[in-house]
């Protein structure tokens, strides 16, 4: 019987920032919990730019402030244009998602083709 491991959470490390914006327009929402993001100023983070920093995994937001993981195992939806490949790295695509590059951060160790989901360790 095979087992499929679930590595989620694992050494996970969480960072609060400044959502980019001005009040009540800023960048980020509760939509958005779930995506990839990167810096976008002085501890200040939005979706980023394509190809730009895979700073993390967006977790929760509160008016202007975020809440980001850093480090360890995290589920982030791929762009399918330029999915990802195990064992490679990942840019932002500027739109919540990750996509491959050789120049990225992290290790990809799950797909999901699926869902079009990438696990990462940052």
């Amino acid at each position: 019987m095979s087992r499929l491991a679930d590595n989620l959470g694992v050494g996970s490390l969480y960072g609060s920032f400044q959502i980019d914006g001005t009040s009540p327009n800023y960048d980020l929402t509760d939509a958005n919990v779930g995506q990839a993001v990167g810096l976008s100023g002085n501890n200040e983070v939005d979706l980023g730019s394509n190809g730009g920093a895979f700073l993390g995994r967006l977790v929760s937001v509160q008016t202007d402030i975020a809440v980001v993981q850093l480090r360890g195992v995290m589920r982030i939806p791929y762009n399918a244009a330029s999915a990802p490949a195990l064992g490679g790295t990942v840019v932002l695509d500027g739109a919540g998602k990750v996509k491959s590059s050789a120049s990225g951060r992290g290790i990809v160790i799950a797909l999901d083709s699926t869902a079009e989901t990438a696990d990462v360790l940052l």
